[in-house]
């Protein structure tokens, strides 16, 4: 079965290493391969330990039963300082982030405002 990982160890598929940068939906296979996350719906699903993400667009959800899909679940969203970035880079920085530090998850959901994916405040003069 081909699946992200194949293509991120096999550049052969005409994706040109030198320029994956250029492609939003490349370097979001690249790093769904890279965090070991899992197409769904219309989203991503990460799990990191014992607990699982979904992120879907804007939005990040904690699912709390990670054995029951209909389990309860918490949400928040996140946003990029970079408005003009596609929507397939945001999805990637969310799973890149929530990978290397679930806590961010909490810091998110805490915050009012607008924040930068990494948690920080973002502010209009950047």
């Amino acid at each position: 079965m081909y699946d992200a990982r194949d293509r991120f160890e096999h550049a052969s598929d005409g994706v040109d290493s030198a320029g994956w940068k250029d492609d939003p939906k490349t370097y979001l296979l690249r790093i769904v391969a890279i965090t070991g996350a899992t197409k769904m719906g219309s989203g991503y699903a990460l799990d990191v330990g014992e607990t699982k993400f979904q992120v879907c667009g804007s939005y990040v959800r904690r699912v709390q039963d990670v054995n029951n899909p209909k389990s309860a679940y918490e949400e928040t969203c996140f946003y990029t300082a970079d408005k003009s970035m596609p929507k397939a880079e945001q999805i990637a920085t969310a799973l890149l982030q929530l990978k290397n530090n679930p806590a961010l998850f909490d810091r998110w959901a805490a915050q009012c405002g607008v924040f930068k994916a990494d948690g920080q405040p973002f502010s209009p003069a950047e």
